[in-house]
């Protein structure tokens, strides 16, 4: 860089859900992944930082809307935004080569985008993995790769690659990236990703931030009186009505509970997804509609609410137990139930060191539904533990957990880093999550 010349970052990030409406109307209101938009605003607000963001349209679903425009203008993001947009070609589908050749469509805009800007740092969600290592490899820019957690599939390829395309990817990942950055939710990044990366190359695991500020009063009341809450004791279950998330588990052992123990407490459900017609027949079959009910999704700012009339939080997710969800309720102060780790697949294993055993209450995964189930009545039989737990999970959070302001800033210093000399493929550096192993 010159001296006086803004650090150019240009940041392609994979099109969520949660930025459509925001990119095809030009008014910024994200919801859905706070580690990327977050980031993205910050960088808007550095002075000395001059952003070009991309956003890559991947998904059938979202990309008609997107199939032809290359360029939309969102104030919030300093102006001019890029779209990768999605173009499906079926006569190419049946050979299965249409996304391949979007994948090098988005390369090449990539690429143009690069040689018409020059930024300094490059910076790809794994979305644009394919598209990072080519970079990586050509050394244009510095690049940051971003893994918003570890998926099965990056975790096979980590351990056991099988045919000559597994091969190729592995190949990708070992890129000589500038740095790596992958959130920490407990999916066992700290054991897979050295054996997924280039030897050395530097990486943090970050816990994602917290901002959640108290519910108003009058919102909660409101909530009580809308779902019908009395006073027995309320237990939550909030995220995605997936299997891996475990609402089926959530569903059977509360109908357990309620069969045996009527009227002992009340059950809310809030998320929404494939699972939620099969567990509102489920739920109207025993009976329970009114002491189980599904509430479907609810917007971000309604979430600090539900946790605020919440007595026990339950999270039964298969594959990491940091999510920002989880997080959330930690810092609100809830008693937490959550499944043990995974030793074979060393999930969870960084979820157990940081929430010890007399913060949360852990039950084993080989039946969840009895273990949840034996672990709520014996909650139920003893409040005073629910009060005991709720304390020291809100103590753990204080000591554990930053805003969502240190957070981003904490990879403002990577992107800064990586931007200097001082970085260079094969330099460690420690991850940066508080008060956790590195």
């Amino acid at each position: 860089l010159m001296p006086g010349e803004p650090l150019r970052v240009m940041v392609v990030t994979r099109l969520f859900s949660g930025l459509v409406e925001s990119l095809d109307t030009g008014q910024w209101q994200p919801w859905g992944v706070p580690a990327i938009y977050k980031l993205l605003e910050a960088l808007t607000d550095v002075p000395d930082i001059e952003l070009i963001p991309v956003f890559a349209a991947k998904d059938a679903d979202i990309g008609a809307r997107f199939a032809h425009r290359r360029r939309v203008t969102v104030e919030r993001l300093g102006g001019m935004v890029h779209i990768l947009p999605y173009r499906h070609r079926p006569w190419l589908a049946t050979v299965k080569l249409d996304g391949k050749l979007r994948e090098l469509a988005h390369l090449a805009r990539c690429l143009w985008l690069y040689w018409r800007f020059r930024p300094a740092v490059t910076y790809f969600t794994n979305a644009n993995f394919v598209i990072a290592a080519i970079f990586a490899r050509l050394g244009l820019g510095y690049t940051v790769l971003r893994f918003l957690g570890l998926h099965p599939e990056q975790k096979r390829l980590a351990t056991n690659p099988g045919k000559w395309f597994d091969r190729l990817q592995r190949w990708l990942y070992a890129s000589p990236f500038g740095h790596v950055v992958c959130t920490q939710e407990g999916s066992g990044a700290e054991y897979y990703l050295p054996k997924l990366l280039r030897p050395g190359t530097r990486t943090s695991i970050l816990l994602n931030g917290v901002d959640m500020p108290p519910p108003a009063a009058e919102d909660v009341a409101a909530l009580r009186t809308s779902h019908g809450l009395g006073q027995q004791p309320v237990v939550l279950f909030l995220g995605r009505l997936e299997w891996n998330k475990g609402c089926d588990d959530f569903v059977e052992a509360m109908i357990r509970v309620l069969t045996r123990r009527p009227g002992a407490a009340d059950a809310l459900v809030v998320g929404n997804g494939s699972r939620f017609e099969s567990l509102s027949a489920r739920i109207a079959e025993a009976g329970l509609d009114g002491a189980i009910r599904l509430v479907g999704e609810v917007p971000h700012s309604g979430v600090a609410a539900f946790l605020a009339v919440a007595d026990i939080y339950v999270s039964l997710n298969r594959f990491g137990n940091l999510s920002n969800a989880n997080l959330e309720a930690l810092m609100a102060g809830k008693c937490m139930i959550i499944p043990e780790k995974d030793a074979a697949n060393h999930v969870d294993e960084v979820t157990e060191t940081l929430l010890p055993d007399d913060a949360v209450i852990r039950i084993a995964r080989d039946d969840m539904v009895t273990a949840l189930a034996d672990a709520l009545e014996a909650l139920l039989e003893h409040p005073e533990r629910i009060a005991r737990y709720a304390v020291r999970a809100h103590e753990v959070a204080e000591r554990l957990l930053v805003s969502w302001g240190q957070r981003v800033r904490q990879e403002l210093d990577i992107i800064r880093t990586a931007s200097s000399k001082k970085a260079h493929p094969g330099d460690k550096a420690p991850s940066l999550y508080r008060d956790s192993p590195s």
